[in-house]
């Protein structure tokens, strides 16, 4: 791990040998490591002396003007990366596409499937399976948070997009193993890639099924059985009932009825592709966030103590500062990698300018956009009421700015409010050196409040 007494430049630098692809992976380690465990104060030297820094596997841009120009200057920077392996694990998705006419289309789909009116009906399944998730939590006694912040958005979002059958253990499973591959693998490994393509083959089929036993049911989806021969002899035929579609249609059911009409007509494998990506990319991320941001109150004991008091005040609105602050220092993810499609000078006008080659992979780290001094006040500080537009950047900005955004800004403060309500979170394991996506179980206790 990290070497206190020596900044984090010197050790890259001293880990350079004469052996240029040893020189690479030994630095590309310690990045690893620090992004892990330590990302405020690498970022914070980053900042400061280096930043925008040039390593082997990406350049790292850390000030928040530059991270923002990474964001959204989007046909320079591309997800032409992230692309490859989105169509080879999940399929035909938006967050692969340039700016086109195509993207527009699939987009605008996206919102009549996927809409913004529908977060009171997403609010109370969450309310629901949290409850059942908590329901047999006793006072004192050890209880994974990690399980809990996994179960609680796969089991909620397969519900909303009309996959409920699918087993909640089987989903999380399923969706790690595919986000390790479509969105995580940069360097192509064959031990992130078999785990996902064999994730891709076990749920997609199951996906296909619900489908199509879903379109059966809607209005055109099945046709009318053919009448017997005595019927239509003697005129006899009993008049069918006629199919209504849902008033409250899933996701699922939206598309499929989009079916109809040329402009908004997805393919079923489209249909399947899309469902699968929204699924992947709310479950591992959302996990994270909530086991990150009670692990952080829990190590601020006077924030935690007023986080609950919030919490008691039954209103998302009251618990969500404490949560995107705790997340700007706890963040499920460092940032998003994109491809640099031409030159382009970052930082100009500044000592630091610095012109990035076509073709260079850029890691756009909006975690450390959020602690910077020259856009952020006091950013070290734990500080309520910050400007979300500034401060949180969680779910990045430009053409491929989180589509469940307004969805996760519900879900991931209703999961923490729910579990604050019921008591103290205390430690009872050691707390988790990474920040990433908690692979192993983390166990705490509800002591009474």
């Amino acid at each position: 791990m990290t070497d206190q007494s020596k900044s984090f430049l010197t050790q890259l630098e001293a880990a350079r040998t004469q052996d240029p692809a040893a020189s690479a992976k030994a630095q590309m380690q310690l990045i690893g490591q620090w992004i892990a465990a330590c990302p405020v104060e690498f970022f914070a030297e980053l900042r400061e002396k280096s930043p925008i820094l040039p390593a082997p596997a990406f350049t790292l841009v850390t000030r928040f003007e530059d991270v923002r120009d990474v964001l959204t200057l989007n046909e320079i920077f591309t997800t032409d990366l992230l692309k490859q392996n989105m169509l080879k694990f999940i399929g035909n998705t938006v967050i692969e596409l340039p700016p086109s006419p195509e993207y527009e289309q699939r987009k605008s789909i996206l919102r009549l499937a996927f809409p913004m009116e529908d977060l009171g009906r997403y609010r109370q399944i969450l309310l629901e399976e949290s409850a059942a998730l908590l329901a047999s939590l006793k006072p004192e006694t050890p209880f994974d948070l990690v399980g809990y912040a996994k179960k609680l958005p796969a089991a909620a979002i397969k519900r909303y997009l009309g996959l409920g059958e699918l087993p909640v253990d089987k989903v999380v499973e399923w969706m790690h193993d595919i986000n390790e591959g479509a969105v995580r693998n940069l360097a192509n490994l064959p031990q992130l890639n078999q785990p996902a393509a064999a994730a891709r083959a076990e749920v997609k089929p199951k996906i296909r099924e619900i489908l199509q036993r879903t379109k059966a049911k809607l209005p055109g989806g099945a046709p009318a059985p053919e009448p017997p021969f005595w019927e239509r002899l003697f005129g006899t035929v009993q008049p069918q009932l006629k199919v209504e579609p849902p008033a409250e249609p899933n996701v699922l059911e939206r598309y499929l009825m989009m079916q109809s009409v040329p402009t908004t007509y997805t393919a079923d494998e489209d249909i399947v592709s899309s469902l699968l990506f929204m699924m992947s990319a709310c479950v591992d991320l959302t996990a994270t966030a909530i086991a990150n941001v009670v692990i952080e109150l829990m190590q601020r004991p006077e924030v935690l103590k007023d986080a609950i008091a919030a919490a008691h005040q039954d209103t998302d609105d009251e618990i969500a500062g404490y949560v995107w602050e705790a997340l700007r220092f706890r963040q499920p993810s460092p940032g998003v990698i994109n491809t640099c499609s031409q030159d382009y000078t970052l930082a100009q006008g500044t000592e630091f300018e610095q012109t990035v080659k076509a073709g260079t992979l850029v890691l756009a780290c909006s975690i450390s956009a959020m602690h910077d001094p020259s856009a952020i006040e006091a950013p070290t500080e734990f500080k309520l009421g910050r400007p979300r537009h500034l401060a949180y950047t969680f779910f990045e900005s430009g053409l491929h700015t989180c589509h469940g955004k307004y969805f996760s800004m519900v879900q991931i403060p209703l999961a923490v409010k729910q579990l604050l309500r019921l008591g103290v979170p205390q430690a009872v394991d050691a707390f988790p050196i990474s920040q990433g996506y908690p692979e192993q179980a983390f166990q705490i206790k509800i002591a009474r409040s």
